[in-house]
């Protein structure tokens, strides 16, 4: 089964908004391209041909640019501004449940090598988990969110009562048309980190998949470590 995506791209990105003035968050360019087009070509090559974007209102400019590069993908536009992360991973969660059985979710800042978001998908889907973490070792965040993970791959801790602290959520999520059909009110959590917390807490069944490095591009700081990760050739050279 191959997998359907959505991509969460609705955030204000404040902090590279300063430097990029004028410039949504997913148009932002990394070693050449649309911080957007890189997670959408990662989307791809782990299998999706249908792919949900969530914009705001400021976000005109994002499907034209993705359509014109992607003309062979099927999108899925939404525009809301929405009040939280959690709202919006409430919003695509069930915009994907209304089509699949089970999909990916990813944030438009969350670059991740594509043959680990395939990997990360067949690994949840191979162990029929309710739920899905993608995690990583590199932690490079101002307040990351830690997850404590078993033997079996189940993650057993999220946020404050994670006390193993050895890798962090990295902005890629499975859920189950299950899972997104049990999401509480959108007012139930100011943040989507609440929500996660709150779900490995009820023992629903989460899988963590431990990724190698990948990047979250939040700062003006973290482009030159973006470039670097999507072209190390041209770095090293």
């Amino acid at each position: 089964m191959k997998p359907t995506a959505g991509i969460i791209a609705a955030g204000e990105g404040s902090r590279l908004a300063r430097s990029h003035p004028g410039i949504v968050k997913p148009l932002i360019c990394v070693a050449g391209r649309p911080l957007c087009h890189w997670v959408v070509e990662g989307l791809m090559a782990a299998g999706c041909r249908e792919v949900t974007v969530l914009t705001n209102g400021r976000g005109t400019g994002v499907p034209p640019s993705l359509e014109t590069a992607f003309p062979n993908l099927a999108f899925d536009f939404i525009t809301a501004d929405t009040a939280s992360s959690f709202e919006s991973f409430r919003l695509v969660s069930r915009r994907l449940a209304a089509k699949a059985d089970a999909f990916l979710i990813s944030t438009v800042d969350a670059l991740i090598p594509p043959a680990e978001i395939a990997r990360f998908w067949a690994e949840c889907r191979a162990v029929r988990a309710n739920a899905g973490l993608a995690l990583t070792a590199h932690v490079d965040d101002e307040k990351p969110l830690w997850a404590d993970v078993d033997g079996s791959g189940r993650v057993s801790a999220v946020g404050s009562d994670a006390k193993g602290r050895r890798a962090v959520t990295c902005g890629l999520y499975y859920m189950t048309r299950a899972s997104a059909a049990s999401l509480p009110e959108s007012a139930a959590h100011p943040r989507l980190r609440g929500h996660l917390t709150a779900l490995v807490r009820s023992g629903t069944h989460v899988h963590g998949v431990i990724l190698p490095k990948t990047l979250d591009v939040d700062r003006p700081e973290d482009l030159a470590a973006a470039e670097a990760f999507l072209n190390p050739e041209r770095s090293a050279a």
